[in-house]
């Protein structure tokens, strides 16, 4: 009871949902967001598929209280109940905004059906969702990976990323193909997730929630890997290269013999930068989708770096 007066009194906090595929910019877009909240009291909860928790750490000192979610969906059976617990948690709060960040491989359907459960949520207001779709990527993921179509059918505004990278041709191809297939929802082209404020002003929720909701997520290959802080930095590229063009996504935060890197990768794009933040557990996360050899060329990769990077347990 004393909860709900809290709620009341404060208003609800507006809650907007950022969904898109592994690598389409999810990251980028909360920090830019959070940016232009400065000064508002901003929650985040940070949903990760994988055991290792990277986004989380790279938001982390941005301003924002925060609540990470990993190894699962938030919207799928396994991690409902802690979505759901961190939604509670966020209530207490109470804060201007609170920002969700899906997994790359999450369905959220069903996002309306588990806010909207009568009073239980009563200090929050579902004010939209957010997907972003990469321009360099969309034509290879929209038809394959079935999450996709689920991430887009719920979205009051699509973001089309990467447009600074993708040539004028994948830009208007994947921009028309989202208008042709998602009317409804507005489609517009951002760089580093900058979108313009009126356009999240205008998020609307008056689409019904779909019914095919807490389906399981899209079946994968997953591998957690780590790796010795012995390693240099060039031999983890090189190892990388071995096997990134068979996965979706490889990411994590290692810490090298010459120095600390975010590693990110996209498909065959290898990326290792360096990287000044803490949190470092020296593990990787790679994911790969149904029918992709990963697994022979993880095999291939570690008989030549097995020195340096061991596969653990895969998760669960």
């Amino acid at each position: 009871m004393r909860l709900r007066r809290i709620c009341d009194m404060a208003g609800p906090c507006e809650l907007i949902l950022v969904t898109g595929f592994l690598g389409a910019g999810k990251t980028t877009l909360l920090k830019a967001l959070l940016q232009r909240n400065a000064g508002k009291r901003v929650h985040l909860i940070v949903n990760e598929f994988g055991t290792v928790g990277v986004d989380g750490a790279l938001l982390h000192g941005l301003g924002a209280s925060m609540r990470e979610i990993v190894n699962g969906s938030i919207f799928c059976t396994c991690r409902l109940d802690q979505f759901e617990d961190a939604l509670t948690e966020a209530q207490r709060l109470t804060p201007d905004l609170l920002l969700v960040e899906a997994s790359g491989l999450s369905d959220p359907t069903a996002i309306r059906a588990v806010v909207e459960q009568g009073e239980r949520f009563s200090g929050i207001h579902y004010k939209g969702c957010i997907a972003l779709a990469d321009a360099t990527r969309l034509h290879r993921v929209i038809d394959t990976a079935r999450v996709c179509h689920k991430q887009f059918s719920v979205a009051d505004l699509i973001v089309l990323t990467k447009t600074d990278i993708a040539t004028l041709e994948q830009s208007a191809a994947a921009e028309a193909l989202l208008a042709k297939r998602y009317p409804d929802a507005p489609v517009v082209r951002t760089v580093q997730g900058q979108i313009p404020a009126a356009l999240v002003e205008a998020l609307s929720t008056t689409r019904p929630a779909m019914q095919d909701s807490h389906m399981r997520d899209l079946t994968l290959q997953k591998y957690c890997l780590a790796v010795s802080p012995a390693m240099d930095w060039e031999p983890l590229r090189a190892f990388l290269r071995m096997i990134a063009e068979d996965t979706h996504r490889i990411k994590g935060l290692v810490r090298l013999a010459d120095g600390v890197y975010q590693v990110d990768c996209i498909g065959a794009y290898v990326q290792v930068s360096p990287y000044e933040g803490g949190q470092i557990n020296n593990q990787l996360v790679a994911l790969a989708g149904e029918g992709m050899p990963l697994r022979k060329s993880l095999k291939e990769a570690l008989a030549w770096y097995g020195d340096f990077v061991s596969e653990t347990k895969p998760e669960q």
